[in-house]
């Protein structure tokens, strides 16, 4: 089988590569990179140069392909217009590209974004979209779109992660960082609000069972860990633990949060830099995301191996392995 991969040089899509060059069911992988092989320099694959905007290449490189796994897009972006193109507009190119080559069998990225933060229960793919933010829109208006133009032979699945962590990832990072300092700012109580949390290697093996499930259709899943929800308490003592250090927490208001990064985004604009927390980015997180994986347990036989604890002490050795922290 041959396995085209967008995104494969990224966090999750490098995992979901080198996951498919050791699949022996694979002869052959073809991951679209940009510039950069990073993650992906020491194995065999077939490099894809170029982008989803570059549809003689994207084309050329569909030739013969069974299985299309969409990994690529863009999280964070001054205007909504570029969420559009990368998100939206890319994955268009790439699904029509796909049904005139044939290719049925697609698996497409999405996000708990997507769908918007959870209230006291963990949301389920039975949810009305109601994103908070840019990017979450750009993911509801992507899954519309692939019912619109899906054709009656297609098999896509649509995975929607929450949080991921692991090795390589660069913005939970922050927090392993910033608590590595002496510092753990934590929203709330501690206790409230909630977070679902994947490990990579589990976002990988859901990715990777929702592709052998072959029915017609469009199929939707939330990918999560071992459990549905975790605390920040849970999350902070788990992680002194493995530093083998406590941090300072600091208890931050919901208010609090919005004013600090509304002083932070005004900043950034007067030095036409962009933001590392804005308000976008406050009001996700003073909210509740969390989700269920009812339905992938169910449907794919998905069942998370890593639990939080094994998920960060791999994580943070890996950071401090490459000199993270």
């Amino acid at each position: 089988m041959k396995a085209f991969v967008t995104g494969g040089t990224g966090f999750v899509g490098s995992h979901l590569a080198e996951a498919l060059i050791a699949d022996p069911k694979y002869d052959e992988v073809r991951c679209l990179v940009r510039s950069s092989e990073k993650w992906l320099s020491d194995m065999e694959f077939t490099k894809v140069s170029g982008d989803l905007t570059d549809l003689a290449t994207i084309s050329q490189a569909l030739e013969d392909v069974d299985v299309i796994f969409h990994v690529a897009g863009v999280v964070r972006a001054p205007e909504k217009k570029e969420f559009t193109l990368a998100n939206v507009d890319a994955t268009e190119n790439l699904i029509r590209i796909a049904q005139k080559k044939g290719i049925t069998n697609m698996v497409i990225l999405s996000s708990l974004a997507g769908v918007g933060p959870s209230n006291g229960t963990p949301t389920d793919e039975t949810a009305d979209f109601h994103p908070v933010s840019m990017y979450g829109e750009s993911k509801q208006e992507m899954e519309e779109m692939i019912h619109r133009i899906a054709g009656p032979d297609d098999s896509i699945k649509i995975i929607r992660p929450p949080a991921v962590y692991g090795p390589r990832e660069a913005d939970i990072y922050t927090f392993f960082k910033t608590y590595s300092k002496g510092l753990c700012p934590i929203v709330g109580d501690g206790n409230n609000p909630k977070v679902s949390m994947v490990y990579v290697k589990d976002l990988v093996d859901g990715i990777l069972l929702s592709s052998e499930k072959v029915d017609k259709g469009i199929h939707t899943y939330f990918i999560g860990g071992e459990k549905d929800a975790y605390p920040w308490n849970q999350i902070s003592e788990i992680t002194a633990k493995v530093l083998g250090k406590k941090a300072l927490h600091i208890r931050l208001k919901a208010d609090w949060v919005k004013k600090l990064a509304a002083v932070i985004e005004n900043t950034a604009s007067v030095f036409g830099i962009y933001p590392v927390v804005n308000k976008e980015k406050a009001n996700e997180m003073i909210l509740e995301w969390v989700c269920s994986s009812d339905k992938a347990r169910k449907e794919l036989g998905y069942e998370p191996s890593v639990t939080i604890e094994e998920g960060i002490s791999r994580t943070i050795r890996w950071y401090k392995k490459y000199n993270w922290l």
